[in-house]
This record gives C-alpha cells, structure tokens and sequence, in this order.
C-alpha cells in the first residue's frame, strides 16, 4: 500500500490506478508525483529514506534509538545500506517497470534478472557478517531494504539454495515486524498483481 502521511492527522492511501498522484491536489504537496510523502510542519518530505530518518530522529523515543543510533559510524553504515538499497536493489524494479509497464515487454528480460541476481549477491555478502544487513541490530535499512526486496522477491525468487543468509533474514524480518502482512507483504502483492496485469495486456497487443 502506498501512503501519503501527514504525523498525528491523517495517513491516506494514493490510488495510482486511478492517477490520484497526478491531481492537483497531490501535485502541490509532491510535484514530483511519487510516494510516499510526508508533510510535517508545513514542509513536504518526498524520499522514503529521508522521511523515515526524520522520524527517528524527531519522533523516536529511547527504545527506538537502535534504528538509527546517534553514533556516526553506526549511522553511516546504515546509510551506506539505504543507498545501496536506492541505487542498486530499487533500481532494478524500476527497471522492471520500464520494460514490462512502459516498454510493452511480455516477459521478464534476461538483463532485468541478471540485475536482479547481482543485488542478491551484494545482500548475502551483507548478511554473511552479520545477522542484520547493518550489524546484530534490527535498524532502519533491514526494514526499508526488506520493503524492496519483497516485491522483487515475487519477481525473481529469491532461492534459499543459493541465498540461504537472505532467506533467513527475511524470515527473521517475518517473525520480528509488527503487522507485516498489512505493511508489506500487501503492497507488494498489489504491484506484483501490476506487472502480472501488465505483461497479460502486453502479450494481448502483441497477439
């Protein structure tokens, strides 16, 4: 589900079927028309990354702290994972987008699950030392990372075999995040449902 979130008001799903993102309404809170969107103060905060940093450190309390630990090194490896998740693991589902929903393709591409392949690769290495993807503390890149990869996951299967460090943590994620069904797994399911729709109605005008 994607959200457009307002802290101690209001939180209100987006329709994108519907091209809600691109009414007026949602195009002066975010001209960028993506989501999620936070507006705090009167300010809009439109990368998920910088929306979920801004509220541990303006909302979290004391037990929250090993999210996003004040100490800098900590926090720079956080970081280094939440780009790795922005520049190499997200990149490859907007890389699905653009061929299966833009460019009108009715399978998976090869380059599309050799990019797939070679995040998962970067994600067990991560994992191999650790038991979280920054350290033997659940933070804020196991939960935005997870968030990707379970979409991607459903996309290209991440299989045990040959990713047992990434499958374990994903169980671990399953067991440990409060209402994951809600907050996960049925949003990916719903862009998976997208792709799935998408590459019927691809394969349609090419028949």
């Amino acid at each position: 589900m994607f959200f457009f979130c307002k802290p101690n008001e209001f939180s209100k799903p987006i329709n994108f079927a519907a091209q809600e993102h691109r009414s007026d309404w949602f195009l002066k809170v975010n001209p960028r028309h993506t989501v999620p969107v936070l507006v705090d103060q009167g300010v809009s905060l439109c990368d998920s990354h910088a929306i979920i940093t801004y509220m541990v450190n303006q909302y979290g309390q004391s037990q929250h702290e090993h999210l996003y630990p004040k100490d800098f090194l900590q926090r720079a490896i956080i970081d280094e994972r939440l780009y790795y998740e922005n520049g190499i693991l997200f990149q490859v589902i907007k890389d699905f987008v653009a061929r299966i929903m833009y460019g009108g393709e009715i399978s998976y591409h090869r380059k599309s699950i050799e990019l797939s392949h070679n995040a998962y690769t970067f994600l067990e290495e991560f994992l191999a030392r650790n038991t979280y993807v920054a350290g033997e503390h659940l933070t804020l890149a196991d939960i935005s990372i997870n968030t990707t990869l379970i979409t991607l996951h459903k996309l290209v299967t991440v299989e045990e075999r040959r990713y047992p460090k990434i499958c374990a943590w994903m169980q671990r994620l399953r067991e440990e995040l409060p209402e994951y069904e809600e907050l996960n797994e049925k949003g990916a399911q719903q862009l998976y449902l997208r792709f799935q729709n998408s590459l019927e109605d691809n394969m349609t005008k090419h028949a």
